[in-house]
């Protein structure tokens, strides 16, 4: 059990950061994705750069994000570093040694602002993320969006110390009790609540705002998971699932129109992949207050109309926590797919590390019944193979040839060989005349002769982004 003296005094609130990073995997998996990472940490000599790479590896992440968490993890006093190694600091091996996630949450709640306050605002009964946002706003933290409200769910719930109930709303847990009574709280207007003394920062309070509206268009992948996490269970506001279901698909690169209406179906996706090789799919979005979709929900054979009214190639249902035995027997019955909303939310984050196409994407809907998504998951991690191959190809590339001259594909082989993560010749030889394109112009050479750098990396950079932003003006 977490005792005061196991939770780190929280400092001034104005020296806390307003911001939090979320960890990989759904709100119930932050803290069992920290704990890989520090199993990473505890078993082997690693330097912070290695912690990195096995981040981004194991998690597909992507080489900025996998940086950002380990930093985060360093700015909460997770992580410690010394020149040749990284390690847990004196509190995270508490909360280690001991499996009290308390402690992590008194960790996090020292260096953060609105942790704490968060937990202690569902004391007075359970709260909407908009409401917790509202209530972010009292405290003088004008967040844009339901980003960093979400984020700080994800450590709290997967803590134990809230939980999910009906109609999207949260509510404080036993655990969650015990902590807040141990807790140092900030507070707008009265002496801070519990703990030992530590005097806050005051703001003035602040009228509550209108709320806006979840936008159409989230400008990141991260906002809009977190919009279909939230919109899963907004069953009072049912467009609302069905406009962040559009705004996914089309952020998969899919065309997407949001339809409704009697004898129409919510969402109609086209793949335009050319005249023999393009499909499109019916998408059915069902938001369900209790987070959890029951066959008796879905209308089959209305699905099973809808797909051949609009001449659609596949049909599927989009909700929260599909598993019922007989809606997935009933899917497969009428060859409907179905796809979780937390899938599809993983299914927009995996796309932001590894963007893949819309032909790899046709395995959503390929059979009725629960999505399998290994095929697609595999697809995003050979893409981050080689993509990780091209940098490391670069990064020989720039280190040897002063020395040694133009590199072959073999010579590259040896180099780059270990054990965990050896490449072969004919893939190192792909990426070689990748790079060496005209078009991306990263590298020159042959592959008899060998390859050099052709030009400065931020060069390269550059005129990639170009193209992208020629691809789409």
């Amino acid at each position: 059990m977490t005792t005061p003296i196991d939770i780190p005094p929280p400092l001034p609130w104005d020296q806390r950061k307003p911001a939090v990073n979320s960890s990989p995997g759904g709100y119930s998996s932050y803290i069992r994705s920290l704990r890989e990472i520090c199993d990473q940490v505890v078993s082997n000599h690693l330097l912070r750069s290695d912690l990195v790479d096995w981040t981004q590896n194991h998690f597909q992440l992507s080489t900025s994000s996998a940086n950002a968490l380990v930093g985060f993890l360093h700015k909460t006093d997770v992580l410690e570093s010394t020149v040749n190694r990284i390690h847990l600091s004196e509190y995270a091996n508490r909360w280690y040694a001991q499996k009290d996630d308390g402690i992590l949450l008194g960790m996090l709640h020292r260096r953060i602002q609105f942790v704490g306050e968060m937990l202690a605002e569902l004391r007075g009964g359970p709260r909407s993320i908009k409401e917790l946002h509202q209530a972010a706003q009292r405290y003088g933290l004008d967040w844009k969006g339901y980003g960093q409200v979400s984020r700080r769910r994800g450590w709290l719930e997967s803590a134990g110390l809230i939980e999910p109930i009906a109609e999207g709303r949260l509510a404080i847990t036993d655990a969650g009790h015990d902590l807040l009574s141990k807790l140092t709280l900030h507070s707008r207007s009265s002496p801070p609540v519990g703990g030992p003394s530590n005097i806050p920062v005051h703001h003035p309070p602040v009228p509550e705002p209108e709320e806006p509206a979840p936008p159409n268009n989230p400008s990141s992948a991260e906002a809009l998971a977190d919009e279909i996490r939230a919109a899963a269970t907004d069953s009072k506001n049912p467009d609302r699932l069905e406009i962040a279901v559009r705004d996914a698909f089309r952020f998969l690169g899919f065309e997407a129109e949001k339809l409704g209406g009697a004898g129409k179906t919510d969402v109609l996706i086209t793949a335009p992949l050319g005249k023999d090789s393009s499909y499109s799919a019916a998408i059915d979005a069902k938001a369900v207050g209790n987070g959890a979709l029951g066959n008796g929900q879905v209308a089959w054979a209305t699905l099973d109309y809808h797909r051949k009214h609009h001449k659609a190639d596949y049909s599927m249902v989009v909700g929260p926590n599909p598993a019922q035995k007989s809606l997935m027997r009933y899917a497969a019955d009428f060859t409907v797919a179905v796809l979780s909303t937390e899938q599809l939310a993983d299914l927009c984050l995996q796309h932001d590390r590894a963007p893949l196409g819309l032909d790899t994407y046709r395995a959503l809907f390929a059979t009725g019944g629960a999505v399998n998504m290994a095929p697609i998951e595999q697809a995003a991690r050979d893409l981050t193979r080689t993509r990780n191959l091209a940098v490391a190809l670069c990064a020989e590339l720039a280190e040897k040839t002063s020395q040694l001259g133009p590199l072959s594909a073999p010579v590259l082989m040896g180099m780059l060989y270990q054990s965990d993560k050896a490449y072969s010749e004919p893939e190192i030889q792909q990426v070689l005349d990748t790079l060496s394109s005209p078009l991306i112009g990263a590298i020159q050479g042959t592959a008899d002769q060998g390859y050099v750098l052709a030009t400065a990396p931020r060069v390269t950079q550059r005129r990639l982004q170009q193209l992208g932003d020629s691809l789409n003006p």
